[in-house]
């Protein structure tokens, strides 16, 4: 899934909030695209503050999360996911423009070796870059 951040109200002012831009799921497993639109930022305060912090989040067991961020563990809860990996998407000047979240139903699904990292990795460089460009073309 990939997340964007941004949005304005209509006064103008800024609306932190994320949506799921892009989902890709494996054949029987339910997209939750159409929920996760416009999901405000302070709905899920300790998580955005920790994925800024560290640029990256590893849970291999979402039970870890259910006290020290409750509404990301009833978000998750609710499309069943049990392990996840996001990491922050930054544009040219490094600032935060969204996140890649790959999900999964299955604890312990987070244990990337070097060459599943760097796959990563690679998706997450083309995406800044192309978004960059999305950007710059507007």
């Amino acid at each position: 899934m990939i997340f964007t951040i941004g949005g304005h109200y209509a006064n103008g002012r800024s609306a932190l909030k994320t949506s799921c831009s892009y989902e890709v799921v494996r054949a029987g497993v339910k997209g939750h695209q159409k929920e996760l639109q416009c999901v405000p930022l302070t709905c899920i305060p300790k998580f955005v503050r920790t994925l800024l912090s560290q640029n990256e989040l590893k849970i291999n067991d979402l039970e870890e999360i259910k006290d020290t961020m409750p509404a990301t563990y009833q978000l998750k809860k609710e499309q069943d996911i049990q392990s996840f990996y996001d990491i922050i998407l930054q544009n040219k000047n490094k600032e935060p423009i969204g996140f890649l979240a790959i999900q999964y139903s299955q604890k312990n699904s987070v244990a990337f070796n070097q060459e599943q990292m760097n796959e990563v990795l690679k998706v997450k460089f083309f995406i800044e870059e192309n978004l960059e460009k999305m950007v710059s073309n507007k």
